[in-house]
């Protein structure tokens, strides 16, 4: 690999610099050094591009809160999946007051180390303005099987955590059509027929939307529930076998956030 030329990097933190870039190279990242592109606020130590997502990179000794404001400024309106990294060659580098304020504004930051870089902040995905019910005020069943995907969210995680909503949303959705078989009757083409357990373990979720839309006298829990699966499954399928398109990254982007709300409530429905 030819040499890495840094114009803007002290002597002294070119370790870090190429800490970084080895670092986002062997996670697959296409790395540029200092790249800057129309309307960036300044020149970053390194610009990394994978799929849709982009990482600004910047490397310093300090905590410039200023000069990360204006970066998580321009995140916000760029539209697409930006975020913002700070490397910092000492864990004492990050002062608290600096840590708290980058927490705020969404920057991440991770700690140089020749073994092996030390995150201790996760950056988001700057442009997303996703807000998610209070965990807290859900009841306990709900907080055991949502709280994998709000700790993904959490770690800037959004897709992933989508798609863990969406997997535990249809698992209740299953057991709440066999644990109310007894009670239910599906409309078919010879009159009305039962719920056969093995054939719910095999549907898909469009399936199994179509199974609840068949439900003689739905009553509000079976309509939610069924108009839930429905309304997700079609970004539920794009984030699941076609992450990398950018018609699946725009539309996705639009929808998460009222998905969010609605797998939350039919699943407090389900449970």
């Amino acid at each position: 690999m030819p040499k890495r030329v840094f114009q803007t990097i002290p002597d002294e933190l070119l370790e870090v610099a190429e800490g970084a870039a080895d670092y986002f190279d062997k996670m697959g990242y296409t790395v540029r050094v200092e790249k800057t592109e129309l309307g960036f606020p300044s020149t970053p130590a390194l610009l990394c591009s994978r799929l849709r997502t982009k990482v600004i990179v910047e490397v310093d000794a300090i905590v410039r809160i200023e000069r990360l404001e204006q970066w998580a400024a321009y995140g916000r309106s760029a539209g697409d999946d930006l975020r913002v990294v700070l490397w910092l060659p000492r864990e004492e580098c990050l002062e608290s007051g600096g840590e708290i304020r980058m927490r705020e504004l969404g920057i991440g930051c991770t700690v140089f180390s020749a073994k092996s870089p030390i995150e201790k902040i996760s950056g988001r995905d700057l442009a997303l303005n996703v807000t998610l019910p209070p965990i807290e005020t859900l009841p306990k069943p709900a907080r055991q099987v949502l709280g994998p995907a709000y700790e993904q969210f959490g770690a800037a995680l959004w897709r992933e955590g989508f798609e863990t909503a969406c997997q535990a949303f249809e698992a209740e959705a299953r057991r709440y059509l066999k644990r109310h078989r007894a009670r239910i009757q599906l409309a078919g083409k010879k009159g009305p027929e039962q719920i056969m357990p093995a054939a719910v373990d095999k549907m898909t979720m469009g399936q199994l939307a179509g199974t609840y839309m068949r439900i003689l006298n739905q009553n509000t829990n079976d309509s939610t529930i069924g108009k839930t699966l429905a309304s997700v499954n079609k970004d539920r399928i794009a984030v699941a076998h076609h992450k990398g398109k950018k018609v699946t990254e725009r539309r996705l982007r639009t929808n998460v956030g009222r998905h969010m709300w609605s797998l939350v409530n039919g699943l407090k429905l389900a449970l």
